[in-house]
């Protein structure tokens, strides 16, 4: 059995077009359509608090030698959501169930007419579902949040999501105050924008932001969430000191290829970096390992988007002299490092931000 499948509790991978495998997760009271007739509930007691991401990143880094990092929402489509009355209870679009959508402001329709959604883990806790749910202005029901590491989704307010959904199941389905949806809508344009997400990453590991050299050699072909969320915010927030070493053409507004053939149909996070802020500097994927050299030489600080596909141009670059503490890794994988590479990760002298923890 693998690790995932371990974390999972089931020897089978996540399926797809299997909704039956994730809406088991929640009781069938919360299966409502219509909010009608519904009572209004505040979900926030007097003296809520949740531990923010710079709290939980320093406990995080305590513990383990690493930072926490999760996906993040385009800043630039993050459209206005209201507080108030919305059609639907619970939405229907869940975890694997197809969706034959061409239009991802379609798709987010069904979000944002419902109050809540079902959004469980699924590889691993951090999906872009969350944020999805999150940006229609409705409110994630995530079963078992309460069993996950106190580091994953440590830029969500879990300890309100939680509750949210245990009131639900011990005193019947209720339809958020406005309070409570304006904490959570608050909540995610603080926390779990690009830009938020990036400035967190920034300040967290203390880089130089002087000149950044983003490296991902597998992103110009293949979608990889977080490298591509913490690329577009650090474009956000570095704006022209930041360099792809390999440009992500699909990432940028003037790009005409067909997004469709990229992983989720491209919704969301295609063509959304303006192109005023490409790179002239940027290498061919054949270029030489002499030219990265000279770019990384030239750099402040070295962002690794995806260090498990870049482990290899890493360890070259290492050999040829650059500082190790140049170094900012991003480990994205749905799996969480094990103690083998904690260990290592200690002893690189290297940043690293993880996405996925033990339980």
């Amino acid at each position: 059995m693998k690790v995932g499948h371990l974390l999972r509790g089931t020897p089978h991978p996540a399926p797809v077009g299997r909704p039956d495998y994730y809406t088991r997760e929640l009781h069938s009271s919360l299966f409502l359509r219509s909010s009608s007739g519904l009572p209004t509930r505040n979900f926030l007691t007097p003296d809520h608090h949740e531990p923010g991401p710079g709290e939980l990143a320093k406990a995080c880094y305590a513990h383990y030698g690493v930072y926490p990092l999760n996906f993040s929402f385009p800043t630039v489509r993050v459209a206005p959501v209201t507080s108030g009355p919305r059609e639907n209870f619970l939405s229907t679009t869940y975890p694997g169930v197809p969706h034959s959508f061409d239009d991802w402001g379609q798709y987010l329709e069904e979000y944002r007419s419902s109050f809540f959604a079902l959004s469980t883990k699924k590889g691993g806790w951090d999906t872009f579902r969350h944020l999805e749910i999150l940006f229609s202005g409705a409110i994630p029901l995530m079963p078992s949040l309460g069993n996950a590491s106190r580091f994953a989704l440590a830029h969500y307010p879990k300890k309100l999501l939680s509750g949210i959904l245990d009131s639900l199941m011990t005193e019947g389905p209720a339809v958020p105050d406005e309070a409570t949806q304006s904490f959570v809508s608050q909540w995610a344009k603080d926390n779990l924008t690009t830009r938020a997400m990036a400035r967190y990453l920034v300040d967290v590991s203390g880089m130089n932001t002087e000149r950044v050299v983003f490296l991902d050699s597998s992103l110009p072909k293949r979608t990889d969430y977080l490298s591509a969320f913490s690329f577009i915010g650090l474009t956000e927030v570095l704006g022209k000191h930041v360099c792809a070493a390999f440009e992500p053409a699909f990432l940028f507004d003037d790009f005409h290829g067909d997004t469709n053939r990229l992983y989720g149909k491209g919704f969301g996070y295609t063509r959304v970096i303006p192109s005023g802020l490409r790179s002239t500097e940027s290498l061919d994927r054949s270029a030489p390992l002499t030219d990265l050299v000279a770019l990384a030489q030239s750099a402040s600080t070295l962002v690794v988007g995806n260090y498990d596909a870049n482990r290899d141009l890493v360890g070259a670059l290492l050999e040829s002299g650059i500082s190790p503490d140049k170094f900012v890794c991003i480990l994205g994988s749905d799996t969480p490092p094990d103690r083998a590479l904690l260990r290592g990760i200690r002893r690189s002298g290297m940043t690293f931000f993880v996405r996925e923890f033990p339980a």
